[in-house]
């Protein structure tokens, strides 16, 4: 499991609580994301509490939350790596077992989660003939190796979009999975307060998809 914290330790506080609960045996990945309040503090005291299966990852700067979550892929050591945002609250347990066989059911199955579709700059639609195939990574489980053969995680409003967009034009399947049968995810709880900061390049986007083209 990988989780990425910018300076919304309470968040990530009950997040890791709650995950906690149900898989205390489960390998944990919390990267600080160059905060600058007291997050340092709590993720290392939420390390005491399980110190032989997790890890504190610290970055100097905020390196955005896909490069984030691909150093994430990179320090894990498992075959299969599983996402959480700090903003999700596990209800309860049995989804990590339910994704973990999806993905161990056919070769070709390489990301697990909320499906949704997207154009080619990353914005929602609901036309599935003609969008993007996207798993929403707030809870998002993957093959790692079948990772490293594709785009990385980036820095832009829909993180995975290159990397799942090549998965999907080389036969990789994305998988639809009722994640939120078993997490509460609050959504914008880093981006809320502290913005995408994605620059120029994220507003043109924007604006280029509200022109349409």
């Amino acid at each position: 499991m990988v989780m990425v914290n910018f300076n919304t330790p309470d968040l990530t506080q009950r997040a890791v609580t709650s995950f906690r609960h149900f898989y205390p045996a489960i390998d944990l990945i919390l990267i600080d994301n160059g905060s600058s309040d007291h997050s340092v503090t709590t993720l290392l005291h939420l390390r005491q509490q399980h110190p032989d299966k997790t890890e504190v990852i610290r970055h100097s700067l905020n390196l955005h939350h896909g490069p984030a979550m691909d150093a994430g892929v990179r320090n894990a050591t498992t075959p299969h790596v599983m996402f959480l945002d700090s903003d999700c609250e596990v209800k309860t347990g049995g989804f990590v077992e339910a994704m973990l066989a999806s993905l161990k059911s056919d070769p070709l199955n390489y990301a697990v989660g909320k499906k949704i579709f997207m154009n080619h700059r990353g914005f929602d639609i609901d036309n599935e003939k003609n969008g993007i195939p996207y798993i929403r990574p707030f809870c998002m489980m993957l093959k790692r190796d079948l990772y490293f053969l594709l785009p990385p995680f980036r820095r832009h409003g829909s993180p995975c979009l290159a990397n799942m967009r090549t998965a999907t034009q080389r036969g990789y399947r994305l998988i639809d999975f009722p994640v939120e049968q078993f997490v509460n995810h609050e959504g914008r709880g880093t981006a809320g307060p502290f913005g995408y900061n994605l620059g120029l390049k994220g507003k043109l986007n924007y604006l280029l998809n509200k022109m349409g083209i």
